[in-house]
């Protein structure tokens, strides 16, 4: 299939430009036009480096493009330093060798790690290619550098716009909520129909919890998803309410895990799903270091209380870490907030919608969130929360001054 005129615009400015950005929301050809641009990288016999914020992210690109991937950390080579911390390996002093670096889930990347980044690319020698989906959450970290990057209208930017591939109803509601328009869910579930986006109306926040439980544990297991590794419920608060992350994640723990707890001081048990918080070096079961990025996923596959350490094997790349279960940044993982949740695409998504919530949702929370599913998206509560949800449009708040330096005004 050719590529559309945008897409085409795309490939050239990549190409011909030293730095460049695609963008776009889900549907309009991305992954469609970076295999395009990769493929002709590989035609004119250039080196490519492609990285991700997250490990899942990074894994996505790689199954996508057919092209290996890293994190962009792994990629700048962290290593400890004396105070405990890590350093990146590359830098100014020891730049990346590639003829393109490409980086996917812009979206997600902060102003450090960017710096970071930059300290270690030669853009005389080194083309720089972004791609991401700037109607999404800007990152958790520092910063809104694609959002900054784009407005600055200093770095090259083409937006994909025409939708190209049928993903159905969840697809059509992205493109609806970025414009701030109501969307219609599935009259069924029937994802090769493209009925994949279905609301189920619940009133009370235990009622919201029960429904949840039975898609998790009942529902989508019939269909053939893995209750725990294909389906992701996401929530907008960590605590305090019973749709939290930690309401619903000590839920779905006593329902999908039933090991016993090693001991009542220790909050996990062995096959839990859990997710990494924090950028860290932690000793690996080989006795190598091995760097854990915030929003890794793995799962305990051992909890040795006398010993006072948990082994935890992350995936993307696979290794199995030892963590000190009192001295750890761990935490659930069968719920997590959407702000954890980018970078990384789910099976199935499931979302409580409920008028306590409404405080933190946004336009952009609620299409981030609903974005992450690849077959199917379901939401569960009151619709009209989302409706207000899309009318409230996320204030820009975060002062970077990064545009105004880009255009030279500071």
């Amino acid at each position: 299939m050719p590529l559309n005129e945008k897409q085409q615009q795309a490939f050239d400015m990549a190409l011909s430009s030293r730095i460049g950005i695609i963008t776009g929301a889900p549907g309009t050809g991305k992954t469609f036009t970076l295999k395009a641009i990769l493929e002709a990288v590989r035609e004119k016999h250039w080196s490519a480096c492609l990285m991700a914020p997250t490990g899942k992210a990074a894994k996505q690109m790689q199954k996508s493009t057919g092209a290996p991937a890293s994190t962009i950390h792994r990629a700048l080579e962290p290593a400890k330093n004396l105070t405990g911390g890590f350093i990146f390996r590359k830098n100014e002093d020891n730049l990346i060798d590639a003829n393109m670096v490409v980086v996917d889930e812009m979206s997600m990347v902060t102003n450090d790690l960017m710096a970071d980044l930059l300290r270690a690319v030669d853009v005389g020698k080194t083309r720089l290619l972004f791609v991401g989906d700037h109607y999404q959450l800007p990152s958790v970290g520092s910063g809104a550098v694609l959002r900054d990057f784009i407005a600055s209208q200093i770095v090259p930017c083409v937006e994909l716009t025409e939708i190209q591939r049928n993903s159905g109803d969840i697809v059509r509601a992205c493109h609806r909520i970025k414009d701030g328009d109501n969307y219609l869910t599935s009259p069924k579930l029937d994802p090769a129909e493209g009925f994949n986006f279905r609301h189920i109306e619940a009133a009370s926040p235990r009622e919201i919890q029960q429904i949840i439980k039975d898609i998790v544990c009942k529902r989508m297991p019939a269909r053939g998803y893995n209750p725990v590794w294909d389906i992701q419920v996401l929530s907008p608060v960590n605590k305090k309410t019973d749709l939290s992350c930690k309401a619903l994640n000590k839920m779905l723990q006593k329902q999908l895990n039933p090991n016993p707890r090693i001991n009542e001081n220790v909050k996990f048990r062995v096959a839990d799903k859990v997710i990494q918080t924090k950028n860290e070096i932690i000793k690996g079961a080989t006795g190598r270091d091995e760097y854990v990025v915030n929003g890794d996923m793995g799962e305990i596959v051992k909890i040795e209380y006398s010993e006072k350490r948990m082994a935890v094997k992350f995936s993307d790349p696979d290794r199995i870490v030892n963590i000190p279960p009192f001295d750890h940044h761990l935490l659930l993982a069968y719920c997590i907030t959407v702000h954890r949740a980018q970078g990384s695409e789910f099976p199935v998504v499931v979302i409580p919608l409920h008028q306590s919530l409404i405080y933190v949702m946004n336009r952009n929370w609620l299409y981030t969130a609903i974005s992450r599913a690849q077959d199917i998206c379901i939401t569960v509560g009151q619709i009209g929360v989302a409706r207000r949800a899309i009318r409230t449009e996320m204030t820009d708040s975060r002062m970077t001054l990064l545009k105004q330096k880009l255009r030279g005004e500071i």
